[in-house]
């Protein structure tokens, strides 16, 4: 029985069972559960790969943590820029450019990148409707449909207006790409939750803290009435200790010591504020000077929850695992951050300052609290909280039980440099960063990770470290692939991976594999590596641990390039330089082709190693090799004097397009 067949049946049967229900059924190459940032990413990789996309997504604002959960400046060391990734920096640039207003207003620097939730939002939105997905919001999975060990179809449930609507949908590849993990156990994958495995969850296990962010600005004319907080609200006395050992009026300037001054706190995630005429092109994130222009940013700083520190017990797995709890802790989360709303019209003097209306948050929130009896947030306090963000920044997912698993080991290095890997698909820079508990019990000693090794402070990276083909990829289900939080790492390497350019080069990852996967017809992890990355370069994603300044995209040895890296089939000459202009040696070439070919190449031109040749006598040794060098040979175009000595740009080209052509 096929695909198409095994969801129809469900499909009628459905009909039969609930006859009052609207039902509707549609099939796509490929459905992405997930409109976050990284489901976004895959969704526009595989749609503009030419496949049918659906993107399902629970609540009604596109775009994950940049956007829904308003985390709206990059946690981004500079050094990943490429793919999706950079194409909404420039969109977001391009955007504040015209109006005038600077986007590197955070203070780690002077080239940040910051957005409001709402220009996150539409990026994605363009692009996926110029891609052709198609965008399903308010639609939540229920069901996965399985044939065998193969996930073939989801049951969903979509609300368009009052209407409740049931969608059984089929595909040839599903991904996960929910902040939670939410679709792994519905179609029965092996996950890690905390530090246990999902047939034996242990709800003693501590996932890292969440933080419900809130963008608020201030208000020249003064607050309306229904922008100022009523009063403190409950809890408020618990946390405000807290708040006074993070900010007060009298604090220090960052990078000093602790309590900070209220510029730091604005600086520290500061937004463009188009509606600040005055100052909104001279604010810099790296002149405090400026910080005290600044008249929108997020809080996320002091109101981490549970927030009890790294050596206390933190939020418990059952976030991850229960649906009320996880609702419930996100009300209490809610609260934490109103409580700092107060903390800043009251202690802080801050009185022209309250949430800001521009992102248009307000019709769906995953913790319902609009429909909750919740005494930590009362009536009173509604106006201010329907225009908080629809859920909170969630740092730790479930995250599936891979045919592989990156650890902080390979991230950080035993020697100080990450682990290589030759089927890297995507990059990270950012260091091992995990919020709340780290006491050993909650470590994952099956990798090697304790709290001896969790690292003490925070400190940039070691260098970018590449994320492999293989965490994508469930163990032993097919018909599956893993994008955002939720790949096979370790506890510790997530904290180093679920930031946002990781997250949209992940994204962008699982859809390349997608793609390749319904074009070959093939599962998921037979998809073939250097084709995927392949179309990932070809995307613009520089996938190599190392750049090259003399192969940048654009350049004809863009991919080639690449490929020798990766493979280490031919050494850079410099750190910033593969040297595509210089002549190669021979045994350099005979190195190139055994790594592409797996074959022994003998020396058939006399030549000795040291020795160089031209582009005929490259033309004629590949004569010699039978048909790998007829591959290669058809593969090399000779644009130049073939009198010329082979570059090793050229050498690199012909063998790789080689390797992909035939």
């Amino acid at each position: 029985m096929n695909i198409k067949s095994t969801v129809f049946i469900l499909f009628s049967i459905l009909s039969l069972l609930f006859p009052s229900e609207a039902f509707s059924q549609t099939s796509y190459d490929l459905v992405v559960v997930g409109g976050g940032v990284g489901g976004c990413a895959a969704a526009i990789q595989a749609a503009s790969s030419g496949l049918s996309v659906a993107v399902l997504e629970e609540s009604d604002y596109l775009g994950g943590q940049i956007a829904g959960a308003a985390v709206s400046t990059m946690d981004d060391l500079g050094r990943t820029r490429h793919g999706l990734y950079a194409e909404f920096i420039e969109y977001v640039r391009s955007h504040y450019s015209e109006l005038g207003t600077a986007t590197n207003v955070c203070l780690w620097g002077g080239d940040t990148i910051a957005t409001e939730p709402q220009v996150a939002r539409d990026f994605f939105m363009g692009l996926l409707s110029e891609a052709g997905a198609d965008i399903y919001l308010l639609t939540r999975v229920k069901n996965a449909i399985l044939d065998g060990n193969r996930v073939v179809g989801a049951e969903a449930e979509r609300k368009i207006g009052e209407l409740d609507e049931i969608i059984v949908i089929s595909a040839d590849v599903f991904i996960d790409a929910t902040e939670c993990g939410d679709f792994l156990p519905l179609a029965g994958a092996a996950y890690r939750a905390g530090a246990s495995l999902s047939d034996s969850i242990d709800p003693q296990m501590n996932v890292q803290d969440i933080t419900y962010v809130a963008v608020v600005k201030k208000y020249p004319g003064g607050l309306r009435e229904d922008l100022r907080m009523p009063g403190p609200p409950p809890l408020y006395e618990l946390y405000a200790p807290k708040f006074r050992k993070t900010v007060t009026v009298s604090g220090d300037r960052w990078p000093g010591t602790y309590p900070f001054d209220i510029p730091s706190h604005n600086a520290y995630r500061a937004l463009p504020d188009p509606e600040n005429l005055e100052n909104r092109a001279r604010i810099a994130g790296d002149d405090p000077k400026t910080w005290q222009f600044i008249t929108k940013t997020c809080i996320n700083w002091a109101n981490d929850f549970p927030g009890n520190g790294g050596g206390s017990p933190g939020l418990p797995v059952a976030y991850i695992e229960d649906p009320e709890y996880r609702k419930k802790a996100g009300r209490e989360a809610m609260n934490k951050t109103l409580a700092f709303i107060w903390y800043m019209q009251s202690e802080l003097g801050m009185t022209d300052w309250s949430v800001d209306d521009s992102p248009g948050y307000g019709g769906w929130f995953s913790n319902g609290w609009e429909s909750a009896d919740d005494p930590l947030l009362p009536a009173p306090f509604a106006p201010i909280l329907r225009r908080f963000p629809p859920f909170p920044y969630v740092r730790e997912s479930r995250r599936i039980v891979g045919i592989e698993t990156l650890a902080q080991s390979d991230i950080s290095g035993a020697a100080g440099a990450p682990r290589r890997f030759a089927h890297g698909l995507a990059l990270g820079e950012y260091p091992v960063d995990v919020h709340g508990s780290h006491l050993d019990r909650y470590m994952e000693h099956e990798f090697n990770e304790s709290s001896e090794t969790f690292p003490r402070t925070w400190m940039p990276g070691r260098g970018v470290f590449q994320i492999p083909f293989g965490v994508f990829i469930p163990k032993s289900v097919d018909g599956l692939i893993a994008a955002e939080k939720n790949i096979s790492v370790s506890r510790m390497a997530g904290g180093a991976i679920r930031v946002q350019p990781a997250v949209f080069h992940t994204g962008q990852a699982a859809g390349a594999i997608a793609a390749e996967s319904v074009r070959s017809g093939c599962p998921p992890r037979d998809a073939d590596v250097l084709l995927v990355q392949r179309a990932l370069m070809d995307s613009g994603c520089w996938i190599a641990p190392e750049e090259c300044q003399d192969a940048m995209e654009g350049s004809p040895y863009w991919s080639a390039v690449q490929w020798a890296i990766l493979y280490e089939a031919l050494p850079k000459i410099s750190r910033l330089s593969f040297g595509v202009n210089l002549p190669i040696k021979t045994s350099q070439l005979r190195g190139m082709i055994m790594t592409a070919f797996g074959i022994p190449v003998q020396d058939t031109l006399e030549l000795g190693d040291g020795m160089y040749l031209s582009k005929r006598q490259f033309l004629d040794y590949l004569e010699k090799l039978g048909k790998s060098g007829e591959k290669i040979r058809a593969a090399h175009q000779s644009e130049t004097d073939p009198g010329l000595s082979l570059t090793r740009g050229d050498a690199a080209r012909a063998i790789y397009d080689a390797l992909i052509l035939f």
